[in-house]
């Protein structure tokens, strides 16, 4: 299923992305703050990119090729038609940065092919992927011997969309497999992309600052099959314990496919080791050991996994093992684990399907922004399985949390206030029963005007918690519990209501323009938005001929001015702007009619 399966092609290289923090402090959406501290990389684009990235590996159903031309091809995000952007949904929730018109191409010899990748979010992010030097435990150090960003790990897992006419016959035999193998719907193919990042280096003096590793797999997709989750069976890190020895490593959690077809075990270890040091090899577990606990219960030897640093680099940390009958139907039956021979380094057994229950489930599109008005609904879906099969007549249920500073998941201090008393009622939240296809549907309906945390912090921020009734859950709302899993909990932002103004004044876009112009500096540096000159200079000028050969209308007709350009693309072009993402709806219609009256007006 997914990434998973056959046709895989294996990547791995650098990273960039050079996203500006100031817009991480609260405190900084407050009006009377006019000079903001500036963070790390004040000045940061926000741009994401793949650099030196090659192929290094694939697998077809005869197992790992050596000679496909594929093998050693570059892999590069092409900039077009502007680098990709990487941005928060919310000063609350940073948690799932998502990438929004990444475009990649492959090129084989004289051919290339080309895709796009549908707007891709950060999942099962942990801070503690580097073996510390000093102690996990809670101290001066706060479990973190090299801090921050160099020390996390996350995974981005979406759809690349490649047109017909993008995806050429090639020189390479797996790439024609695998454009014939994939799901093919509307003229494009859809190839499932997964790929995991660490060690950011985020100290300007480092020769590789604002880059990290990057290890990826593109697979087939299948009709009815999840889009951004692996839909398969997961195993679950070893629970931390105080008495564990300062070098206990720790774990995070791993997707596997039982392969009927192939009779492989297929384990994706990409995010799921602790590293030797930042951007570094896997620790050492010495020999880890696949096991299946059947209900008689009886252990089941599948062997050894490979979870060496070549594996890494060089097929993503996807590991397979060989299985036989015997050992498929244990897998069917009972419950995987990995242990490692290491005696001297905590509990042996390191990751562990969980016994509590057979199913799995994750949501699909999880962050999301919407109008306030009251009747606004939007919908994602949950997709459930048991044992690697959908899950048909399952009822989950879902918790709703108006989020505050000390709300589990909130990515800032718990002295911040976050959502007001008015957020409270304003968002419901309902799931249905899991189709035939193992899909629930989560729907989501603003109730009342959630209003809006700061003059300058529009809208409120919810979390919505999908959990299985049947089982012990945790009391999301109290401070100190851990928080959701990610691929669990759905993020939402409200917008506050807001009557569009048909005949706005100055005074009314300048404040909507003035938070962009103080959280983001370098988007002041090329064009200052709040100085009603420089404002009507780029709203009237030039004309969209001069961007594209086939110009499109803008809102209210406009086919004119840079800043109604920008702010009238689709939110999943790169050049969207805001690059943030947050101007609702209703203020940017406010600011068309602005524009369209500035454009009206004879000159001067």
């Amino acid at each position: 299923m997914s990434y998973l399966d056959i046709p895989r092609i294996h990547f791995g290289g650098r990273f960039f992305t050079d996203p500006s923090t100031v817009n991480n402090d609260p405190t900084h959406y407050d009006p009377a703050v006019t000079v903001p501290s500036p963070w790390q990389n004040p000045k940061g684009q926000h741009r994401f990119q793949f650099r030196d990235c090659l192929i290094k590996s694939a697998v077809d159903a005869n197992g790992f090729i050596s000679n496909d031309p594929v093998i050693g091809a570059p892999i590069i995000s092409t900039d077009k038609p502007d680098p990709a952007r990487i941005v928060d949904l919310d000063v609350y929730q940073q948690g799932v940065p998502t990438i929004y018109g990444l475009q990649l191409q492959i090129t084989v010899g004289s051919q290339t092919i080309t895709g796009t990748l549908d707007p891709a979010v950060l999942n099962l992010i942990w801070f503690n992927s580097v073996l510390p030097t000093r102690s996990w435990h809670n101290g001066d150090y706060v479990q973190d011997s090299y801090g921050g960003d160099m020390n996390a790990c996350g995974g981005f897992q979406s759809v690349l969309r490649l047109n017909e006419t993008d995806w050429p016959d090639t020189s390479s035999d797996i790439l024609n497999a695998l454009r014939d193998t994939t799901l093919h719907v509307n003229n494009q193919y859809l190839v499932s992309l997964k790929f995991v990042v660490d060690g950011y280096q985020n100290v300007p003096q480092d020769s590789e600052y604002l880059t990290g590793r990057i290890v990826g797999t593109l697979g087939p997709l299948f009709e009815n099959e999840p889009l951004y989750n692996p839909g398969q069976r997961w195993l679950m890190p070893r629970t931390f314990s105080e008495d564990d020895p300062w070098n206990s490593p720790s774990f995070n959690n791993c997707p596997f496919k039982v392969d009927t077809k192939r009779n492989k075990l297929v384990l994706d270890l990409a995010n799921s080791i602790c590293r030797k040091s930042t951007g570094g090899p896997p620790v050492d577990l010495g020999t880890l050991s696949a096991t299946v606990v059947t209900p008689e219960p009886v252990a089941v030897s599948l062997g050894t996994v490979d979870y060496s640093e070549f594996a890494y680099d060089n097929n993503a940390h996807i590991t397979e093992i060989s299985l036989n009958a015997a050992q498929i139907q244990a897998l069917q039956q009972g419950t995987l684990n990995l242990s490692t021979s290491r005696t001297d380094i905590g509990a042996l057994g390191v990751l562990t399907e969980p016994t509590n229950t057979k199913i799995q489930f994750a949501v699909e599109q999880r962050p999301f922004t919407m109008a306030g008005d009251p009747g606004t609904t939007i919908t994602t879906r949950v997709y459930i399985s048991e044992k690697g099969i959908p899950l048909a007549g399952k009822k989950l249920a879902l918790f709703l949390e108006s989020v505050h500073g000390n709300t589990p998941g909130a990515t800032v201090p718990p002295t911040n206030p976050g959502n007001t008393p008015q957020a409270d009622g304003a968002l419901q939240a309902t799931i249905t029963a899991s189709d035939a296809n193992g899909y629930a549907t989560v729907t989501l309906k603003v109730i009342k005007d959630p209003g809006q945390r700061t003059p300058e912090l529009d809208g409120q921020l919810y979390f919505i918690v999908v959990y299985d009734p049947d089982l012990p859950h945790i009391d999301w709302s109290k401070p100190g519990n851990p928080p959701p899993p990610q691929d669990q909990m759905i993020s939402c932002v409200v917008f506050s209501q807001y009557a569009v103004n048909q005949d706005p004044q100055w005074e009314e876009i300048q404040t909507m323009m003035a938070p962009y112009m103080k959280l983001y500096p370098d988007m002041k540096d090329r064009i200052n938005l709040t100085d009603l000159h420089t404002f009507t200079i780029f709203a009237r000028n030039p004309n969209w001929h001069a961007y594209s050969p086939n110009p499109r209308t803008g809102p209210l007709g406009i086919t004119a001015g840079a800043i109604p350009y920008y702010m009238s693309m689709p939110i999943e072009d790169p050049r969207y702007m805001p690059i943030s993402r947050d101007l609702s709806p209703a203020k940017l219609m406010t600011l068309m009619y602005f524009v369209k009256k500035l454009q009206t007006q004879p000159d001067a």
